[in-house]
């Protein structure tokens, strides 16, 4: 693996400094993220995701120091680790919250639901669209969305509130209809 990570830089600097920190720091973001996710597929996976991360900040690191760089590197695996348990539960939730095959009246309903919902989304303006979007039909976390769309994560959080509130509206609206 660190040879592929070693292919996504040129500078021979950069190349020197990915390969000291994935040797020296690799598997403490292993054990943070398997002591969060209990899994060594998703630890592997988060340790993967925040080496990515790392790359794309690499300069970053050329001015930290080791403890600097060992506490940056456990605050971006652990991050990424608890996003990933954050997004597996809320997974493991949607299948709870489905109604058994024989209830097919109620998954017509909660299908037509999300429609509506999708539908009124595409009504909202478009920043609170974008958010609500990625946030509903793609499944993306609130920091996923800071980082897409480059805003800061209490912009995206408002957004999502904002966007609730007048989805909670339009559904008001639609009952009386």
């Amino acid at each position: 693996m660190l040879q592929f990570y070693l292919s996504l830089v040129d500078n021979t600097e950069e190349k020197q400094r990915i390969e000291f920190l994935y040797m020296n720091y690799r598997q403490l973001m292993y054990k943070t993220a398997l002591a969060i996710v209990h899994s060594p597929e998703l630890a592997e996976d988060a340790v993967h995701e925040a080496f990515l991360r790392v790359i794309k900040n690499i300069s970053k690191f050329f001015s930290f120091s080791c403890n600097e760089n060992a506490s940056y590197l456990v605050i971006i695996v652990r991050g990424i680790a608890l996003n990933m348990l954050n997004r597996q539960q809320r997974l493991i939730e949607l299948d709870e919250d489905l109604p058994s095959d024989d209830d097919i009246e109620a998954a017509a309903e909660i299908r037509l639901s999300f429609e509506d919902v999708l539908r009124n989304v595409g009504k909202l303006s478009p920043a609170l669209k974008n958010v609500a979007t990625l946030y509903y039909a793609h499944r993306l976390s609130e920091s996923e969305i800071a980082e897409m769309l480059d805003m800061k994560i209490n912009t995206v959080r408002v957004s999502l509130m904002r966007a609730r509130a007048v989805l909670r509206q339009m559904g008001k609206e639609n009952e009386y209809e």
